[in-house]
């Protein structure tokens, strides 16, 4: 990260992020059931629009001025606005019940936001209008009602979403850790740029993800063995096939780290279907 005082970039940043712990904080006090799992799941609805939207097709481009590499640096604007801001407040709106007009008005204010930050020089949009913003936007408010009543209702193919989409959010947060610190880059060919790393790096998390979600439906330790098997076997073919660069010390993290995520898994799984059959 930038050393030194905050800087004019990464202050609206700031407001915004202090400004959505206030409504997170409103979440915390209203303990509804399944409330983790709705803010998990927006999370990861979010990451997907933005894998294509940002990732894949570079729609825009954020300058908060917190990381050194531009590049990490876009990223970390977009984890702010797609895994903080918007979920945390489609959740909010969702859990308290609230209307089409408390909908319209988040709509409005984030519209805003981004002429804002366009003005500030802090965001540009490459083909992105912000007027794509709004209609998505209202769209991501009701789906995010929607889902949650399909997981009040107890469907089964929600929760194991909802436990996909939490494993999802898990696996992609260490995977962003990991390439702030510079312990690994995904790629193809000699020269791994961190474009290519973000187009393959989430592909790898939902590859696992996958894996994570149906295995941990089944209880003994031979399967737990059997998930780490699948991990590392991944983690070795990728190795060798030159897609991803990695040091020694950083593989060695990732089997405490597979290990983690087997644990949380089993617990997710156990949490959110344990709580359906003691309410069917």
């Amino acid at each position: 990260m930038r050393k030194g005082h905050l800087n004019r970039n990464s202050i609206p940043f700031l407001l915004l992020t202090i400004i959505h712990l206030i409504i997170f904080s409103q979440l915390l006090k209203r303990k509804r059931e399944y409330t983790w799992t709705l803010l998990l799941s927006n999370i990861g609805f979010a990451f997907f629009f933005e894998y294509f939207v940002l990732n894949l097709f570079q729609a825009y481009t954020y300058k908060p001025s917190i990381l050194k590499i531009k590049y990490l640096d876009n990223i970390l604007g977009a984890i702010l606005s797609q895994a903080f801001y918007v979920p945390i407040t489609a959740t909010f709106l969702t859990i308290y019940k609230k209307n089409w007009r408390w909908k319209v008005s988040f709509i409005t204010y984030f519209y805003i936001v981004e002429k804002l930050f366009l003005r500030l020089g802090i965001y540009k949009t490459n083909w992105w209008n912000p007027k794509f913003t709004t209609v998505l936007m209202l769209m991501y408010f009701y789906i995010s009602d929607y889902f949650y009543k399909l997981i009040e209702k107890r469907k089964d193919w929600a929760l194991k979403l909802a436990q996909y989409l939490t494993i999802v959010v898990i696996d992609v947060t260490f995977m962003f850790t990991m390439a702030v610190r510079r312990k690994l880059k995904f790629g193809v060919g000699l020269v791994h740029t961190w474009k290519e790393h973000f187009i393959i790096a989430p592909l790898y998390s939902l590859l696992l993800s996958i894996f994570s979600t149906f295995i941990s439906s089944k209880s003994g330790i031979i399967y737990r063995f059997y998930h780490l098997l699948y991990f590392l076997v991944i983690d070795y073919f990728l190795i060798k096939v030159r897609f991803v660069k990695i040091n020694y010390s950083a593989f060695l993290q990732f089997v405490p780290w597979h290990l983690l995520v087997i644990y949380v898994s089993r617990l997710v799984h156990k949490e959110i279907f344990s709580n359906s059959k003691e309410k069917t």
